[in-house]
């Protein structure tokens, strides 16, 4: 019998890591919010993988939308027509209302953020870029560099013209304020270095429109709009990245819709395939969809509006409003939220809980006083180190419950499919591993 785990490990270049720390747990075989690996042990994916697999795994609808497409056929280049494709960019128009005409369609969130910067260049005319400490938009080239996280370091000094500013994390306030006394100084520091810049060389603003791998950080809601007013003032084009959190991972189709505002580029991957097949969507204003109606889009690769993809999106969709899973997501806010808080209460080690929908982190702390993180930036990059928020997932691994941690804060997003029963076995579990993290507290 061969032995795929010591395969993988010897044949595939796995992602964030040193090679000789990997270790492999093949899974088996995966049904609603569970998965399975070789040994017949259960877990509950309490991160629906990478934030993506929002339906929960195995949904014979979206498999028999794939079906169907790939027995027409696989691929056509997206020089000719496609009707799984042609019906996608309609459905997502339908989603996005009247400000919004046409989706470029790619393979990932990567790609759809590239997509997005590029456009906003070309319409204005400028090229410098900014994004936020916190962030993190992909891992080719643009996209590397926008991202604010440690990841960027090793492939510095990388694309010119992209600059970061501040967050919105009143929690960890970078200005050492308080909200609202803070007048929302992190989205006023945004005009400061646009104009500290200058108005006529930054394109574009792009940001997650709720902070995600970085520790799932919602902003005040006077936060977009202000950014929304600076844009305008200076002609710099607004990116909202949704990859994590469009179609309906917050409660609603896209996470801007709760902060009162409208970008003018979305960008999405992820969720609108459930990731059953790879798909990403670069969504353009009325306004930037236009400009191209005589200007060149010079965007495009082989794998671009993937027939296949398109297919699972238009099943994607349409599995969602059958089962209503945004207006679920919505539901389970408040049993998610409750059941944290009581979380909270009850070990120190919690500093913070965070979140919307079913998108929502705790940051762990080894100081009530000083709220000293229990992980760093640092950590990444010690080799053999395991952090304390890691050790905590592990334990919760070992016990059934899968999710991922980063830097100091625990990553919960399960299927938008969840109920409240599936949420509570799920958080019992983490509630007993957070001993581990609660010995490390030291004031």
């Amino acid at each position: 019998m061969e032995d795929y785990a010591l395969m993988e490990k010897e044949y595939v270049m796995r992602p964030w890591m040193c090679q000789a720390d990997v270790r492999v747990n093949i899974i088996d075989r995966a049904e609603g919010i569970y998965f399975w690996d070789k040994a017949g042990k259960k877990y509950t994916d309490f991160s629906s993988q990478l934030m993506s697999s929002s339906c929960g795994h195995n949904i014979k609808e979206i498999n028999d939308g794939i079906i169907e497409q790939l027995n027409k056929y696989a691929y056509v280049t997206s020089g000719l027509g496609s009707e799984a494709r042609a019906k996608l960019g309609k459905m997502i128009a339908d989603i996005t209302g009247p400000n919004y005409k046409r989706t470029f369609f790619s393979s990932s969130g990567t790609e759809a953020n590239e997509a997005a910067v590029k456009a906003a260049k070309w319409y204005t005319g400028k090229y410098k870029l900014i994004s936020r400490y916190q962030s993190f938009h992909g891992a080719t080239g643009i996209a590397m560099m926008l991202t604010g996280d440690p990841r960027r370091y090793p492939n510095e000094p990388g694309y010119p013209g992209v600059l970061h500013g501040p967050d919105c994390y009143c929690y960890r306030c970078p200005f050492k304020l308080e909200y609202p006394k803070c007048d929302i100084l992190c989205a006023r520091y945004i005009g400061d270095m646009i104009r500290y810049e200058s108005k006529e060389s930054v394109a574009a603003i792009i940001t997650e429109s709720i902070v995600g791998s970085n520790g799932i950080i919602p902003p005040v809601k006077e936060y977009f709009p202000m950014l929304r007013e600076i844009c305008d003032k200076y002609n710099v084009v607004l990116i909202a990245d949704e990859v994590m959190t469009g179609f309906g991972r917050t409660g609603k189709w896209f996470a801007f819709e709760h902060y009162n505002y409208n970008p003018d580029i979305i960008t999405s991957a992820k969720n609108i395939s459930a990731t059953y097949v790879p798909l990403a969507g670069t969504t353009y204003s009325k306004k930037i969809s236009d400009y191209f109606e005589d200007h060149w889009f010079v965007e495009g690769h082989t794998f671009a509006g993937h027939p296949l993809g398109c297919a699972a999106g238009v099943a994607t969709i349409n599995y969602m409003k059958k089962n209503k899973l945004v207006e679920n997501a919505a539901k389970m806010e408040k049993v998610m939220e409750k059941r944290l808080n009581e979380i909270k209460a009850c070990h120190k080690s919690v500093g913070d809980v965070r979140g919307k929908g079913l998108f929502w982190g705790i940051e762990l702390i080894k100081n009530t006083i000083t709220k000293e993180q229990m992980g760093t930036r640092e950590d990444r990059f010690i080799r053999g180190h395991v952090s304390i928020p890691a050790k905590v997932a592990g334990e919760c691994m070992r016990n059934g419950v899968f999710f991922l941690q980063m830097i100091s804060t625990l990553l919960f997003a399960p299927p938008l499919s969840i109920n409240e029963k599936q949420i509570n076995e799920a958080l019992d579990v983490v509630d007993i591993a957070l001993e581990i993290s609660d010995k490390e507290v030291v004031a």
